[in-house]
This record gives C-alpha cells, structure tokens and sequence, in this order.
C-alpha cells in the first residue's frame, strides 16, 4: 500500500509539474519577450506605399526626403548616400531619417494580422513584449550599434528576463555595404557569439540574405513613381541613384552580365558563409561560446516572390517591400516557428 501511494504521488508531482510548465508557455500573465536585431525592411520602411502607385503624399514624402538629405549634407558636410563608412551612414540615416519607418506595418515589430508579434500573442495567450535594437542601415557589419541599444535597454531595466526569441534579420546591407567575404564571415561570428554569450539559453530565429543584385536588376527600368502634379516620373534606376544603391551595389543600365554573374556568386557565398555559421552554433563548434549555449537556433528559409516577380511586393523606392511584401515575410518566419518552436 505504502508502494502505491508512493507510486501515486509520483505521477501527481510528474503531472503537477507538466502542467506548471505548460501554464508558463501558454496562457501565463508573464509576457513573451521578442528580441529584434533589424534594418530598414524590419522597420518597414515605406511599406503603406507601391511600386507604380502615387497620391499626394507620396510626393510630399519623396520632397521631404531630399530637403531633408539636403540639410543633412549642409550640417554634416557629407553626403548622405555616401556608405564609404557604413557606421557613420547609418547612425545620420537613422537619426534624421526614421520618419520613412512604418514600424507598425513589420512583420517583425508591428501589430498587423501577419505580423509576428500578433501571431505570438494568438498562440501563447499572453501579452508580447517586443524590444526593437533595430536601426535603419543594420547589418552584421554594424552589429555593435545595435548591442548597444540591448545594453542600454538591460542598464534601464536591470531586471529584465532574458528574450523567448532573438531575432536577426539583416537583409542586403552587408553587400550593400560591400563587405568582403572575410569581413562578412569574421562579423557574422562575432555578432552570433555576442549572442550566444549574452544569451546563452534563448531561441534565436535568423533570417537568410536577400537576393538584392536580382531585385533590383529586375526593377531597374519599372516606374518608381508616376509623372503627377508637374513632377516627371521616376523609374527605380532613378530612387537606386538617389539613395546611392547604383553605386553600391554596382547595378545600372550598363552592368554587364559577367558582373552580375560575379555578384551574384558572392551573395551565395555569403549565404553559406551564415548558414555554416548556423551549423557551427548547433553543432556547439568552433567557439567557446557555441559550446557553452543550450538554446535553439532556427534558419528561415529563403524566400522568392510568387512567380518570380518582385514589383508586385516593392514599395515606391524599389527597395523595400510594401504591405504585401511584409506579408509574405511574416508568413515565411511564422511557418518555421510553427515548424520548430510552437
């Protein structure tokens, strides 16, 4: 009898203690906290615009836009789209460019039914912290800047848990930036061991390059914005030239195909170079603090526009995506969340 009752309380403690756990992942008052290392698509830059498309704000945005690059470059001496120092660029474009954001249309940071914080909320049944170390220009090459922001945020809040989910989601900037492939790999494993380090039991949710050489080539003569108002229309070679992408990225009209080839051969190899460094974190190799971390690391899958076409889903610089293309971001990270972690 002793041996039942033993037996008895064991599967009421074993029971007990599944349910506790449960009740902390779903339905618990504590909130889940989202961590979010970004750019200038995470912070949804112009997304509530498209290709193509124009109303009297457009162009009131556009205008505002280059006054504002105007001032920048008479009080910095610099010009604004000049990226010869990437961490420079994007602490002036941060600072006195962030009205172009549309953080509550993100995928990542926003409040939309595709974005991912709603997502959460609709699942776990608790409240969503999101904690945005985001910057307009963010990339593994100026990942400092964004650690900052975190230990700023964890200097204020000294108490805080540590995040349910981290997310990297550094899309074009470090080829933007023209960062050689050394370069590229050293500041992708320095950015990931700060994270494993820092936070050493957390999921860690990262997001693949995008295939900007084919973006824009494949956009490079579509109508940015159409003639209205007096205004000639603006094709995206021309928003590629005013913000400098042309230069940086090396695409124009008279790009040959052995260079695009060549650029296109690089982005893969920077793509390996991430998903290999992805590997080495759950495979607790090749770092001191890869061996020490006891998290999840999740690899979202590339992601190609349906059918190919990227205009459907650009906003009106020809760049970052629109609505719907925040949409198909939110869907793609949300169906490896649903597959790895929920």
């Amino acid at each position: 009898m002793r041996i039942l009752c033993q037996a008895g309380l064991l599967v009421v403690l074993i029971f007990g203690c599944a349910s506790a756990t449960h009740a902390q992942e779903v339905g618990d008052d504590k909130p889940f906290f989202m961590l979010v290392l970004g750019d200038s698509v995470t912070k949804g830059v112009w997304a509530d615009t498209a290709l193509g498309t124009s109303n009297p704000d457009t162009y009131w945005q556009l205008a505002r836009t280059q006054i504002q690059a105007g001032l920048v470059e008479l009080l910095t001496g610099g010009r604004v789209n000049d990226i010869s120092n990437s961490q420079k660029y994007a602490l002036i474009i941060d600072q006195y460019f962030d009205y172009i954001s549309r953080a509550e249309l993100s995928a990542l940071i926003g409040h939309q039914p595709y974005s991912i914080p709603t997502l959460v909320q609709q699942v776990t049944q608790r409240p969503v912290e999101v904690f945005s170390a985001t910057i307009l220009a963010g990339c593994f090459q100026n990942s400092d800047l964004l650690f900052d922001k975190i230990k700023e945020f964890y200097r204020v809040h000294k108490d805080h848990a540590d995040p349910n989910l981290v997310f990297v989601n550094f899309n074009a900037m470090d080829f933007v930036f023209k960062s050689t492939l050394e370069d590229f790999e050293r500041n992708v494993k320095r950015t990931f061991e700060k994270l494993a380090k820092r936070f050493p039991s957390t999921t860690i949710v990262v997001s693949p390059l995008v295939d900007i050489v084919t973006m824009m080539t494949t956009s490079y003569d579509m109508v940015a914005i159409p003639a209205h108002f007096g205004m000639p229309a603006l094709r995206c070679a021309d928003t590629y030239q005013k913000i400098g992408f042309d230069t940086a990225v090396g695409v124009s009209a008279t790009t040959s195909a052995e260079d695009i080839l060549k650029m296109n051969a690089k982005l893969l190899a920077m793509q390996q170079m991430l998903d290999d460094e992805i590997g080495a974190i759950r495979d607790h190799v090749t770092s001191a603090a890869y061996e020490q971390f006891v998290g999840q690391v999740i690899r979202i899958d590339p992601m190609s526009p349906p059918g190919g076409r990227w205009s459907p889903y650009l906003a009106m610089d020809c760049i970052h995506p629109n609505i719907q293309g925040q949409t198909l971001i939110g869907q793609n990270i949300w169906r490896a969340l649903e597959a790895n972690y929920f």
